[in-house]
């Protein structure tokens, strides 16, 4: 756990390991030193900057399990959707119909190749985020709850 002084309160933090043999440790220790960094850190832009390298062209998703990772438009939808879900004769109606009563279908997976709400091309709300909170993590303080 780390203490977030600027909201008072503990972060918990996982630890991820990799094992290198001696005189890889050797050699990544001086590449960070060169870089005028602590190997530590630099492990965070690595993997920070390798999650965005690896991802850039290749569409990843992922089930949504934790309620902050849907929008809060998206919570509003849910909630619509379920109201709608238990007007009469709701079951009787076709997806169009559906459509033009409100309803939208609010995906449980998060892709780091989601369509603007505009339908003018994509963003990614799932790899970029995570990799920028990764990298911030070796040069600012840590501010938000990494787990539940």
């Amino acid at each position: 756990m780390i203490y977030n002084k600027g909201v008072h309160s503990l972060i918990i933090m996982k630890k991820i390991e990799i094992t290198v043999s001696d005189r890889d440790y050797d050699l990544l220790t001086r590449i960070a030193k060169a870089d005028n960094r602590r190997l530590s850190d630099m492990n965070y832009l690595c993997y920070g900057r390798g999650l965005d390298y690896l991802f850039t062209d290749e569409q990843l998703c992922v089930e949504r399990v934790h309620a902050d990772e849907y929008t809060a438009k998206e919570k509003e939808q849910i909630e619509k959707n379920k109201e709608l879900e238990k007007t009469e004769g709701w079951d009787d109606l076709d997806y169009n119909q559906k459509k033009e009563k409100g309803y939208k279908h609010v995906c449980d997976f998060i892709s780091n190749w989601e369509q603007k709400e505009d339908g003018n091309g994509h963003y990614d709300p799932l790899i970029e985020p995570l990799a920028k909170r990764i990298e911030s993590y070796a040069t600012e303080d840590i501010k938000e709850e990494v787990t539940k």
